[in-house]
């Protein structure tokens, strides 16, 4: 078999894949994926965050945020409360017990960086963090990027409407 030829992107994937295996493993010590750690941290940066707007940050449906937040609900790490201006909206918010978790999966989750990163110099991780910042901002922006193209989409459909409106006004004044 021939080797497979190495870009950066196939090496990133391939990092990402070994280091998700080790999260994995290590936030299994208190029964959370890392997908769960992360929505907890995104809690806990913007308390009273809307499924919807979690859901968004995360790059998942909003069906699959259930899927998330119902296993979380259940352990009592978060609650769902009516949002105070529109009760159609729940705002998820971390209990006192889904701070201890997430304190504990943090203290797990930075042990495991520091064992990953050992023998990289300074510079070397601040190099990295630079880059995957950078890379991250141009994947972002990129016209393949999902939300790129939805808001492509949506403009192109408002854009469409409006047209098709301005073709009915014409219509109906002459």
């Amino acid at each position: 078999m021939s080797e497979l030829p190495v870009s950066t992107v196939y090496l990133l994937k391939r990092a990402e894949l070994a280091v998700r295996g080790c999260i994995e493993a290590a936030f299994a010590e208190v029964q959370l994926t890392p997908s769960q750690y992360f929505l907890l941290l995104l809690v806990s940066f913007d308390e009273g965050s809307s499924s919807a707007d979690l859901a968004r940050t995360m790059g998942v449906l909003p069906q699959s945020m259930t899927e998330l937040i119902a296993p979380l609900e259940k352990r009592g790490a978060i609650v769902r409360r009516p949002d105070s201006v529109d009760s159609r909206i729940l705002r998820v918010e971390l209990t006192a017990a889904g701070e201890r978790l997430f304190a504990k999966a943090t203290e797990i989750g930075k042990r495991l960086e520091q064992e990953l990163l050992e023998g990289f110099a300074e510079q070397d991780i601040a190099g990295l963090n630079e880059s995957f910042a950078a890379l991250t901002a141009n994947a972002e922006a990129h016209s393949y990027h999902p939300r790129v193209r939805r808001l492509t989409k949506d403009a192109k459909l408002k854009s469409r409407a409006a047209a098709r409106r301005a073709a009915a006004g014409r219509r109906a004044r002459g």
